[in-house]
């Protein structure tokens, strides 16, 4: 089964799709595509998640065999700014679809992840692998959210 983990940003979200079926996970878009850049047109809140939500729509059916989403939530604290916010209007956007189209969804934070923002990097590397483009602190929370899913069933 494949497992998209997910992970937003205001400005670049990442994605990534995990093969859990063998006991070797693979990062399946390991040097494919692994974030979602909004057109320079798409400057509206409303617009972004319109157009995420048709991005969701295109890797699914690229990959239709996608059986659970697990999205690595923002960690909330007292100073939350806009930024915060429109990451979370991107989680509503998948949670959305998923529940649309009847797809298990998950939504965890770093401590049920079983790491930490200092040490994902490294733990992502260790359990699934990395990309060999534009690798992040944010590339890896959305693998790890997929590696959770694919040895969390």
């Amino acid at each position: 089964m494949k497992i998209l983990g997910f992970r937003s940003d205001p400005s670049t979200p990442r994605y990534a799709i995990v093969d859990g079926s063998t006991t070797a996970l693979a990062l399946l878009n390991a040097d494919a595509e692994s974030r979602l850049r909004f057109p320079a047109d798409c400057n509206s809140e409303a617009a972004q998640v319109t157009w995420l939500y048709r991005e969701f729509e295109r890797i699914f059916h690229i990959h239709p065999d996608i059986g659970r989403v697990i999205i690595k939530k923002g960690e909330f604290t007292q100073g939350d700014n806009n930024a915060k916010r429109v990451a979370s209007y991107q989680e509503a956007a998948l949670l959305l679809y998923c529940g649309l189209h009847n797809k298990p969804v998950v939504a965890k934070i770093y401590a049920s992840l079983g790491t930490r923002s200092a040490q994902v990097k490294d733990h992502a590397i260790a359990r699934v692998g990395q990309t060999t483009r534009y690798w992040d602190g944010k590339m890896a929370d959305a693998i790890i959210a997929a590696w959770w899913g694919a040895t969390n069933p």
